[in-house]
């Protein structure tokens, strides 16, 4: 596949290559249509593992760029590089060059990127928790996990303390969509566990959005801290919130600590 260039809005030139790349793009959906089921179906697997292939490669390639930097020719950091040269998105590029780093150690992690043993977003979560001695018996475990079964499997590798419990007001939602210049807080993008000297390199200032009058909650948040152990974020009505503090009165008088675990049972 050639290189995709810039389109030129005044160029007839691009405007014809514009035409025919989209001509092509419909014929491609009419032949896509055209397949059997069963062939959609092949297809559609082999493409997936095609991808995922590209995605190890792909991976393989930022982890050596980093390591030789060459990404200073064109920018001051790997992320700026990504995000401003290869046009990643900030999550795409954080995400991509942590991989590539912990692929670095553990290539290992290629292997299992490219045959879909392992998925970009666990890959994330889980390399920082292993070691010479439990790789093996730790990426067998991780093996076709979601991203949720992996972090369950690191609260088990690296349990966290519970958190305390807290019920807050949330701010007022406001009406106006465009943010001051006030309202720009940094959002630090960290993309080097290793050295702490990289992150300024990366950190950004983004507006802090306004959520809309009638914006819908956000769906509730489980994090696993440890074997058995979660912490749940979500956001109550007012007759929910009334409720949850009267079962707290009643868990302080039952129980000092809090721990339903412990909790005596009626007989």
């Amino acid at each position: 596949m050639g290189a995709v260039r810039p389109i030129l809005a005044n160029s007839d030139v691009e405007k014809n290559s514009v035409y025919t790349v989209s001509m092509e793009n419909t014929l491609q959906l009419e032949s896509i249509a055209e397949l059997s089921d069963d062939a959609l179906l092949r297809r559609l697997l082999d493409l997936l593992q095609n991808s995922r292939r590209v995605e190890s490669e792909l991976i393989a390639h930022i982890g050596e760029v980093d390591q030789r930097e060459l990404f200073r020719r064109f920018a001051s950091s790997m992320f700026s590089y990504c995000r401003d040269v290869l046009h990643l998105t900030e999550h795409e590029a954080y995400l991509r060059i942590e991989v590539a780093r912990a692929s670095r150690k553990y290539p290992v992690l290629l292997e299992m990127l490219a045959d879909g043993r392992l998925h970009l977003s666990g890959i994330a979560v889980l390399h920082s928790h292993l070691t010479d001695d439990n790789r093996e018996t730790v990426l067998k475990r991780a093996t076709h996990k979601t991203k949720r079964q992996i972090e369950e499997l690191v609260a088990e590798l690296a349990p966290k303390p519970d958190v305390p419990g807290s019920i807050r007001k949330l701010p007022e939602r406001r009406g106006k969509t465009q943010p001051t210049q006030n309202e720009l807080v940094p959002d630090r993008v960290p993309v080097s566990p290793e050295s702490e000297q990289e992150k300024p390199e990366v950190e950004t200032a983004v507006a802090a959005p306004a959520a809309p009058p009638h914006a819908p909650a956000k769906p509730a948040e489980v994090k696993p801290l440890a074997p058995a152990r979660y912490k749940v974020t979500f956001t109550a009505s007012v007759e929910l919130r009334d409720k949850l503090k009267r079962l707290q009165a009643l868990m302080r008088s039952s129980v000092p600590d809090g721990d339903l675990a412990i909790m005596p049972r009626s007989a």
